[in-house]
């Protein structure tokens, strides 16, 4: 029984991978967005859309990197909570069978 309620933690490390990997990718765009760009490169109007949406993303970028970084943190920890109670169950099923009151 305990093999069939046992926790795989492959998926959740996989899961915090991709997820540190879109942080870190967050974290670049924000430096970007933060950095002061190239004017001239077109007319000033895409001059100015460009700056507005340098001004609007920087904010962005920055929640949504700390979001993430809040969202694997709880992943982790939901993983090692899970992996926690995997070993408890197994011991105590394991205690069980060994008084004889479960096969």
């Amino acid at each position: 029984m305990a093999d069939r309620l046992k926790v795989d933690g492959t998926e959740l490390d996989a899961f915090c991978k991709d997820l540190t990997k879109a942080q870190q990718s967050f974290t670049a765009l924000q430096k970007v967005l933060h950095d002061p760009g190239v004017d001239g490169l077109g007319t000033d109007e895409l001059d100015r859309a460009c700056d507005r949406f340098q001004e609007d993303w920087h904010y962005g970028a920055r929640e949504i990197a700390e979001q993430i970084g809040e969202l694997t943190a709880v992943t982790k920890k939901a993983k090692d909570d899970f992996h926690e109670v995997d070993v408890a169950l197994e011991k105590a099923l394991e205690k069980a069978r060994s008084r004889g009151g479960g096969k």
